[in-house]
């Protein structure tokens, strides 16, 4: 099971550090880490993902570390000129590499250089988006729909994508938000493919259900609301997570910590993505009054988000010590 709790002495793991002075992917004998330059606004440098018993492995350009029933990999790739090409590949590997395991895609943290720039005429998240596309339409067919992990997808500086991933052997509960077309149907003004993943996703391990709510932003239907506006962003936003923590069985986690701790909620992790730094201790503020938690369960990110006119995402990570009987 994936945790973000302080990590065991010496159990393996993969570590992703936030804040760093430079890009860097790498091994010890019994632990990986991802060193991302991403500004860390408020709360916590670095995530310890546990991996019982793992062993890092090289793939290509791809660090992997498998435990048991889970995958956890990361690939940091060149990516000067159009991104098609490039993410298509790198893309391909990582499905290639859940395959031969016999796993599932559940969640993917997607880091895009210059996420809004245009290269070409075309916006590069966009780029991005037809990559992606042809790595699942190449690897599943017309069914590709049904293998799309949860993820994020938010702007980084410089000429390289980085990938972080978590796959696993059990097939998840794929969740959608009533409110908001599913991201694989937008229409084309969004691009030439759209973007490939779903929004929320449900894994049950043998003893706890892991609920990854992915990057969730200011959007209805297909449309983003509150252009300019931090605090109709952030309502809109607020609200879309509301749904999704209902369809995950998990409403609990935003009521507060003994509701959630009643409900058998153990861990609420909270991962915000701001585009402009000085709105941080605002969206701080109006998170801890929203969910009744505490600061340090609330981690702020300054990246930019996937579409140019937002200004806030917010992802989240939960477990829950019940079977899944939706």
């Amino acid at each position: 099971m994936p945790l973000t709790t302080p990590a065991i002495a010496d159990e393996p793991k993969f570590k992703i550090l936030f804040g760093a002075t430079a890009l860097q992917l790498s091994a010890t004998s019994n632990s990986c880490s991802l060193h991302l330059p991403m500004p860390v606004l408020h709360g916590r440098l670095q995530e310890s993902w546990h991996c019982r018993e793992g062993n890092p492995v090289w793939e290509n350009e791809m660090l992997l570390m498998e435990s048991g029933n889970q995958l956890f990999g990361a690939i940091i790739i060149h990516t000067p000129e159009r991104l098609e090409k490039t993410i298509n590949a790198v893309y391909s590997q990582v499905l290639q590499a859940c395959s031969l395991r016999q796993m599932h895609l559940h969640r993917v943290w997607n880091y895009v250089p210059r996420i809004n720039e245009s290269d070409h005429e075309l916006e590069r998240y966009r780029q991005f988006n037809i990559g992606r596309w042809m790595a699942f339409e190449n690897h599943f067919g017309r069914d590709l729909r049904a293998h799309m992990p949860a993820a994020s997808a938010v702007g980084v500086t410089g000429d390289h994508a980085i990938i972080f991933f978590i796959a696993g052997k059990t097939m998840p509960v794929y969740l959608e938000n009533p409110s908001q077309v599913p991201a694989y149907h937008y229409p084309n003004e969004y691009g030439p493919k759209p973007p490939s993943f779903a929004r929320g996703l449900l894994v049950q391990d043998p003893n706890v259900l892991i609920g990854y709510l992915s990057g969730t932003a200011s959007i209805e239907g297909h449309q983003s609301i509150g252009e300019g506006d931090w605090h109709r962003q952030f309502r809109t936003t607020i609200h879309n997570m509301e749904i999704m923590m209902e369809r995950m069985g998990m409403t609990e986690a935003l009521r507060g910590k003994s509701h959630a701790a009643k409900a058998g909620i153990q861990i609420r992790d909270f991962k915000c993505y701001l585009r402009h730094p000085e709105a941080a201790p605002m969206i701080q503020e109006w998170l801890m009054e929203e969910f009744d938690i505490h600061e340090s369960q609330i981690t702020l990110l300054q990246a930019d988000i996937c579409r140019a006119e937002l200004d806030i995402e917010i992802e989240a990570i939960l477990t829950k010590c019940s079977k899944y009987t939706g």
